[in-house]
């Protein structure tokens, strides 16, 4: 036998693909798929949260409820009663299912916001409330947060948190995440960022309740106009980042009262004057602490 060396092809090693195109696609596929799951995932989330129930909402907010709001003074407790009253008034015509029930807690600080969170659970910070021109603000405000409840926004974003924090925690290789940390303690207000068409949904809510109530709806201007002039810089936890822009929001009122064929101004329900004393004394004792 006769060996011959044969002359090896040109380009038998080498490839036109370009490994870091080749890389590159894979990458944004998997991305791809990545999100896309996470779509899913978020959107089953969604469907899944009436199936919930309420009381199990109730059982994992009762002991962190209590926490937060801390021990409160018997002027916090006449607000607090003031603010119920209203809620429990306007509570029928929100359209609320049995097993829901709402409660009001006045949180006595500068904060500017108010919140609505798991178990019919809602927050109203003094530094929102000495704010609000009117009771009719008020209204809104609070069939706004109503709204979420009976939307079941604060399980949704919840759940959707636990699912971020379980898909980080397995890409990044993480073994020893709480989930159960997001629904205990004030760190759940993080994930308590309600989507923008959320918030739309409730505006739409609680404008018709604005207008069942008062057979106007004045008050949502002036909560807007609140939240217009608001100083981005004051302490606050603050979920109006996601919201609508306010200018929007005021369009989408005006809109939706000329359609509907609603007054947009009228007669206008102060708060009860013992409240209103109640929030200024603290207003100005707070301010003169400061000089």
């Amino acid at each position: 036998m006769i060996y011959r060396n044969p002359k090896i092809p040109e380009g038998i090693n080498y490839s036109n693909a370009n490994p870091v195109k080749e890389f590159a696609l894979l990458a944004s596929g998997a991305i791809a798929i990545i999100i896309m799951l996470i779509y899913l995932l978020g959107s089953l989330l969604d469907w899944s949260s009436k199936f919930i129930p309420f009381a199990y909402e109730q059982e994992l907010a009762a002991p962190w409820v209590e926490e937060f709001k801390g021990t409160p003074s018997t002027q916090q407790n006449e607000v607090a009663k003031y603010l119920q009253s209203l809620a429990d008034d306007i509570s029928p015509l929100m359209g609320l299912s049995d097993e829901v029930e709402i409660t009001l807690h006045y949180i006595d600080t500068d904060t500017v916001n108010g919140v609505a969170t798991l178990g019919g659970n809602i927050f109203i910070f003094r530094g929102l409330l000495e704010k609000l021109p009117s009771e009719n603000a008020l209204t809104m405000l609070l069939a706004h947060e109503m709204a979420h409840v009976k939307l079941r926004h604060p399980v949704k974003a919840l759940s959707k948190g636990a699912l971020f924090t379980l898909l980080y925690a397995v890409l990044s290789g993480q073994n020893n995440t709480d989930v159960s940390g997001l629904f205990s303690g004030t760190s759940q207000f993080a994930f308590l960022g309600f989507s923008r068409s959320q918030e739309q949904a409730a505006d739409d809510e609680a404008l018709l309740v604005l207008q069942k109530y008062y057979q106007h709806t004045q008050g949502a201007f002036e909560l807007f106009t609140v939240l217009l002039n608001e100083n981005s810089t004051i302490e606050t936890i603050n979920i109006f980042n996601s919201h609508p822009a306010v200018k929007k929001r005021i369009a989408s009122t005006i809109r939706t009262a000329k359609v509907k064929g609603w007054k947009i101004k009228g007669e206008v329900s102060l708060m009860p004057d013992s409240i209103v004393n109640i929030i200024e004394k603290k207003h100005s004792k707070s301010i003169n602490d400061t000089y």
